[in-house]
């Protein structure tokens, strides 16, 4: 998945050719009963091996040397079996996989299982790669094209990962109907897709692309990126609008030497792009559909013999399709009741109405907050930062790490590493997961709304406001009239407003008399609230209705906030007041005591603001013992910064150079 060769040393190999190593990104060394930790030392004395990109394995119930450097990962096996235990394997993947993540951040990150996927992919790169060498003065465009949930991501994964390094620069674009989708009420999902493409081109930040509509974002695409041989994946597009925008003007400006692959549903997308050649991703033949679903479901290459018949079945009943074969295995795995089987196949073989019943299974067989996790994540926290979703979850379900980690193992959701900040990792979920996720809301609980559609749907139901758990919503976009009838709503644990600016006053203007999110939420009581983010609010105080005990993380940026009350916040683990103009002083007096739970504090100005009324001046005297990350950026009349967190790991001060005095007692942090 990653592009590399993967070899096996023995000692032969290591003694006779020092230089064998030298090349290596990962060194895995495993430690058995014939294979000892001094063994490999003095197979390596010659060879030059920094220690930092070798992990141990300690295989099977074998002593190890008590010296022996971490990471070490104790494999525990059954040999009479040949099982290895999921959780622990899972571990040391993760492992090596973060380790070469560190030296490539251009690498889309790896997937536990590859079946098939060199026979896949071996065949579109090579194509690939011949076209590219035969062309002289334009750029190739490729189509995969195939039904949701047959790999179509999975494989443009490889292919990028294997072949970007041919070229000067690279994007993958992950899922981009559904980041477009997320903003598709302004222009600006558009326009981040550019902004991202521009700064990965161009080695830039994508806060310096100045870019505030599609047509300005087209213009700047073609006029900056010229020349540039890249390769550009545009992953699941559905409509000839991010065409038009993302690709379009990149065929016209990139160098000849280019390449673009498009994934979709959608043949016609593939076909208006112009493509030099489309591939049709076929379902996994019937080997590799029992190898993907054997790891899954077995830890192992061959099923038991008493669960063989029964699983071939199963096999059968996911019909080829990658995603169906992990979630039914992975729901399988470490089950080995015959009757369980025998029900889950029953349920498989009476949902044959599409890939929503198979993958609903799973989705029935989780625990009540399990499911309830499942569903938030669904509506409102794909992409959102790992933390911050375990703290969400953990404040509504008193877990959070183990239900994530469930969803994990049971491959409902994905985890990666955030493009920016390579410290953050960000929750990850399949679109048709989501799509079922939402499916199950809208037909069975109609408890939450994600966007104009579904809450103008579930809001004008009588009950709405005692039922209510999750709301996303623009600010510009009015609510339905019932919403004026509100009091209180109880149930609400998530509430996200969002901002277009180039639309919010606009549409005020032309529809007064309507009620906006801000006319609603001055006098509802939310005293469930755990996270509430809202950009661009125009509250100079923070309502009292939205004032919960329970919130957990809270964001205002862009807004014009001048005070939060932080002291009836007790519980508040993140607060994130970046770009807050009018916000002057943070200190004991200005903003009453910061809660002691704070663990990220977020306070980024930006350059333009120098000469506003704004600019943060001073953090005064906080004793904040559980703060781990601090980021105060482009406060350029920030004097002094003051305060207790004795478990600050990290400190961002760019952009502050009037900073005149230093003291963050009992300390020891990276800055950044």
């Amino acid at each position: 998945m990653h592009g590399l060769d993967v070899r096996l040393l023995n000692e032969d190999k290591l003694l006779g050719d020092s230089t064998c190593l030298q090349d290596a990104k990962v060194i895995l060394c495993v430690i058995s009963k014939s294979f000892r930790l001094g063994e490999f030392k003095r197979m390596c004395r010659n060879a030059a091996i920094p220690s930092k990109i070798v992990s141990y394995v300690s295989y099977g119930s074998y002593p190890t040397d008590e010296s022996m450097p971490k990471p070490v990962f104790k494999m525990e096996v059954d040999f009479e079996k040949a099982e290895f235990n999921k959780k622990q394997f899972k571990s040391m993947v993760n492992e090596v996989v973060q380790t070469l993540n560190e030296r490539s951040e251009e690498m889309m990150g790896a997937i536990d299982f590859p079946v098939g996927l060199a026979q896949r992919s071996s065949h579109i790169e090579c194509s690939i790669l011949d076209c590219v060498l035969s062309s002289e003065n334009s750029v190739q465009c490729f189509g995969l094209v195939g039904m949701g949930g047959i790999g179509k991501t999975t494989l443009a994964r490889s292919i990028f990962n294997k072949i970007h390094s041919q070229f000067e620069r690279s994007f993958f674009s992950l899922n981009t109907r559904a980041e477009v989708q997320e903003k598709d009420k302004g222009t600006s999902g558009l326009v981040d897709v550019q902004k991202k493409i521009i700064a990965k081109l161009l080695n830039n930040r994508s806060d310096d692309a100045k870019i505030y509509n599609e047509e300005q974002g087209k213009m700047v695409l073609s006029s900056k990126v010229k020349h540039i041989n890249a390769l550009i994946v545009f992953d699941d597009v559905d409509d000839g609008r991010h065409l038009e925008a993302l690709c379009e003007p990149l065929q016209s400006s990139l160098g000849p030497k280019s390449v673009i692959i498009i994934t979709t549903r959608d043949q016609k997308i593939v076909d208006s792009a112009k493509s030099t050649m489309i591939f049709d991703i076929e379902r996994l033949d019937e080997e590799m559909s029992k190898s993907l679903f054997y790891w899954h479901a077995f830890m192992k290459p061959k099923p038991p013999a008493d669960l063989e018949n029964v699983s071939q079945s199963v096999i059968k009943a996911c019909q080829g399709l990658p995603l169906s074969l992990k979630i039914i295995g992975s729901h399988l795995y470490g089950n080995s009741d015959r009757e369980y089987w025998a029900e889950s196949l029953k349920l498989l073989e009476k949902g044959k109405k599409g890939i929503f019943d198979v993958l609903r299974i799973s989705f029935d067989r989780l625990d009540s907050d399990e499911k309830e996790a499942f569903l938030d994540i669904c509506c409102f926290l794909i992409n959102e930062d790992v933390e911050l979703t375990c703290m969400f979850l953990n404040a509504c379900y008193g877990m959070g790490k183990t239900h994530l980690n469930t969803l994990k193992n049971k491959c409902l959701i994905t985890t990666y590493v955030d493009e920016d900040d390579g410290r953050r990792s960000r929750i990850g979920m399949h679109d048709q997961l989501r799509d079922m996720g939402r499916h199950i809301i809208r037909e069975e609980r109609r408890d939450r709304a994600w966007d104009e559609e579904t809450a103008n749907e579930i809001l004008q139901e009588r009950n709405a406001s005692s039922s209510l758990r999750g709301l996303s919503l623009w600010s510009h976009i009015p609510l339905p009239e019932d919403a004026s009838d509100w009091t209180s709503l109880p149930r609400l644990r998530i509430l996200v407003v969002k901002r277009d600016p180039w639309r919010d006053m606009t549409h005020l203007q032309a529809e007064r008399g309507r009620l906006y999110p801000q006319d609603i939420f001055r006098n509802v009581r939310c005293g469930g609230l755990r996270w509430l983010r809202w950009e661009g609010a125009p509250f100079e105080e923070l309502p009292q209705g939205l004032c919960s005990t329970n919130l957990r993380v809270l964001g205002f940026r862009w807004s014009e906030i001048r005070e939060v009350p932080t002291a009836s916040l007790p519980n508040l683990q993140h607060l994130d007041l970046s770009l807050c103009y009018k916000l002057k002083r943070l200190d004991m007096t200005g903003l009453s005591s910061l809660p002691t739970t704070l663990e990220r504090l977020s306070l980024n100005m930006h350059y333009e603001m120098y000469d506003t009324e704004g600019s943060l001046e001073s953090v005064e005297d906080a004793s904040l013992p559980n703060l781990r990350d601090l980021t105060i950026t482009s406060c350029p009349k920030l004097k002094r910064l003051a305060l207790h967190a004795t478990s600050l790991e990290n400190l961002d001060l760019g952009g502050c150079e009037g900073l005149e005095d230093l003291d963050c007692k009992g300390s020891i942090f990276t800055f950044l």
